[in-house]
């Protein structure tokens, strides 16, 4: 007990003698003397100790508890002080404990950035101010919780142990090692950032048990007012917490509140999906990065989870983990989704799969449109060697676990593990359904997104276009298709205008973002003999969809009128050999004579439908459609 504390409950306890003599109850003196010197004596000392109390803020301290808890104190003091029962004035503390008739001596004590007013409401420099002690420091004392704040979250007890995870285990000897060399006097921020559910919270149950020492959940989401802040601060120091606050992503006015409760208390704790992104300008910020686990990590999580569930014989999780880069609490919420949504008795690839997608959330924004999986290999009519390119892919996309996991080809991947495409053809020959054909073969969701829709004639717009579209394609794991890459991927070009650097620089940031993409990226094309050689050279496949030839055409034809559709005597053969036409022609053609037909109550689509959908199909590119063209079919509209 330090000479000042001593000094003030010696005092205390005069004015209890003298308060007994007046004639209230020896009891009742008693009582509140033990308070201060014996029950709380503990409490009493750590406050003045953890918020560097002067001796008169301790005097104040100690009469503004009396008071509190005596009804026959609060009535004395509020007869000398003319304040109101239950608050004391600058001046009574003064006069009783020091002498004085004045507050001359402790002005300093009493102005707004001083201890006192962290204590204590209404503390001014006035010699008749009305302070009350706060509820929180009185609870506190008094040995009671000071956590009953609706922005604060208890610390649950939960059994959640450290995943043996590299990246946690890395990101929890840098929490220890900074937590115990900060000096939490100054402001100071740790931002602990990385995926949802990478552990981010799992670290620091750990990181904080080592040190032994206590940390308080924040969420900052809501509207806490400056006299919220100075309120939980208080709370802070009296429990000798840290505060670790969440909900910042949500959050556009958290870096006030994060700026003056660190003022207050020193160090704060952020944690952050922002990876990487520093949120607190202004004041020393120390950035740990919570990494995704690595392929080998990802398929050990999906063998531990699923020792919870009961799987299908013969199930591949390593082609799960290879499809989806997954944070501990993703691979945990994909099971707990499989397990509700599925109604086989064992879970399949297929079930776990749709789990994955369940648990994502799917919105890219306007800048992409989410495809059906609606095609399958028996659909799309391409030359053999591109199919095989792209079964190849689908290949390389199921066994990424085994050849660069356990084969040892991650290190030797020189521009990224993901898989990228360049689909290049004219327009209709079956880019956009080969895209599909391979989300369908692989149950993985799949965006198209129109490069035209995210450049920006403004500097600097485009990349941060890209960076969002790459930001979301990280959480929902998904196909990303380029549709018109040309407008961007094209040949670099020499520097000659600013606007030709800007260029460069957009086509290389994209480049880049797709070499980071761990996911499938195809970008579409009909001028890829345009496209930059270097770029190229850093594609997985380069698949060609030419104009079909007459063979490719007959079986388009064939493929373009369903089983049940009503056909009648249809000239396959003078359909193939007079008209020119792509797949997406050929389908438009189908199914506009199917509506044809079954606007005119016929029995079925003929060789007249069809020629009237072909001249539709012509009008809508400019074309003329001539009396020769039609042949034998021609008829007049």
């Amino acid at each position: 007990m330090t000479k000042d504390t001593k000094y003030v409950l010696s005092k205390l306890r005069n004015y209890l003698e003298a308060f007994h003599k007046n004639g209230y109850s020896a009891k009742k003196a008693e009582e509140i003397l033990s308070l201060l010197t014996e029950k709380s004596s503990s409490s009493f000392r750590s406050v003045l100790s953890s918020f560097g109390c002067s001796k008169f803020d301790a005097a104040a301290l100690g009469l503004g508890l009396i008071v509190t808890v005596s009804r026959d104190a609060a009535a004395e003091i509020s007869e000398l002080s003319g304040a109101v029962p239950g608050n004391i004035t600058p001046g009574v503390v003064s006069a009783v404990f020091f002498g004085y008739d004045d507050i001359l001596h402790f002005m300093e004590d009493l102005m707004p950035y001083s201890p006192l007013t962290r204590l204590m409401t209404g503390v001014s420099p006035e010699y008749n101010a009305r302070m009350k002690l706060r509820q929180l420091v009185v609870d506190h004392i008094l040995n009671q919780s000071v956590y009953d704040s609706s922005f604060i979250f208890e610390e649950d007890a939960d059994d959640r142990t450290l995943v043996d995870l590299v990246s946690q285990k890395k990101a929890v000897e840098e929490l220890v090692s900074v937590i115990r060399g900060s000096d939490t006097s100054e402001p100071f921020i740790i931002q602990l950032t990385g995926d949802r559910g990478a552990g981010k919270m799992t670290c620091i149950r750990e990181a904080f048990s080592r040190l032994q020492r206590r940390f308080i959940r924040i969420s900052l989401s809501g509207d806490i007012t400056s006299g919220e802040i100075t309120e939980l601060s208080s709370k802070l120091i009296l429990s000798r917490s840290i505060p670790v606050i969440t909900g910042v992503d949500q959050c556009r006015s958290f870096y006030e509140k994060v700026r003056s409760l660190s003022e207050e208390v020193g160090l704060v704790i952020i944690v952050s999906g922002r990876s990487g992104e520093k949120l607190s300008e202004g004041i020393d910020t120390i950035i740990i990065r919570l990494q995704p686990p690595t392929l080998e990590e990802q398929y050990l999580l999906w063998q531990s989870e699923s020792k919870e569930y009961e799987l299908e014989e013969g199930t591949d999780l390593s082609e799960i983990s290879g499809e989806f880069d997954m944070s501990p609490g993703s691979v945990k919420k994909a099971f707990r989704f499989a397990g509700i949504l599925s109604e086989n008795k064992k879970l399949t690839v297929s079930d776990i799969k749709n789990g994955c997608y369940r648990s994502f959330d799917p919105d890219m924004g306007e800048k992409a449109v989410r495809l059906r999986r609606s095609f399958c290999w028996e659909d799309i009519v391409i030359p053999e060697q591109s199919r095989k390119l792209l079964i190849d892919a689908c290949q390389q996309i199921r066994l990424r676990h085994k050849v660069l996991n356990d084969w040892g080809f991650s290190g030797k991947m020189p521009y990224g593990t993901g898989v990228s495409m360049i689909f290049t053809g004219p327009p209709g020959t079956g880019k956009t359904m080969a895209a599909q054909v391979m989300a369908n073969e692989l149950e993985m969701d799949i965006y198209k997104i129109s490069l035209a829709n995210v450049v920006s004639k403004y500097i600097g717009e485009t990349e941060k276009n890209l960076n969002e579209i790459f930001d979301k394609a990280r959480l929902c794991k998904g196909i990303l298709f380029f549709d018109e890459a040309d407008v961007l991927f094209s040949k670099r070009t020499e520097v000659k205008e600013a606007n030709d650097k800007y260029s460069n620089m957009e086509a290389a940031f994209l480049l880049q973002k797709i070499e980071e993409y761990t996911g499938v990226v195809i970008l579409a094309t009909n001028l890829v003999q345009n496209f930059d050689e270097a770029f190229k050279r850093r594609m997985r496949f380069i698949i060609d969809f030419p104009f079909p030839d007459a063979e490719l055409r007959r079986i388009i034809w064939q493929k373009a009128f369903p089983e049940k559709a009503p056909v009648d005597n249809i000239d396959l053969d003078f359909l193939v050999e007079r008209f020119e036409l792509s797949g997406s022609n050929i389908r438009n053609i189908a199914i506009h004579s199917a509506y044809l037909a079954a606007g005119e109550n016929s029995s079925g689509i003929g060789m007249k439908h069809i020629m009237a959908a072909v001249r539709n199909e012509f009008a809508k590119s400019g074309k003329a459609f001539t009396r020769a063209e039609a042949g034998e079919y021609f008829f007049e509209s």
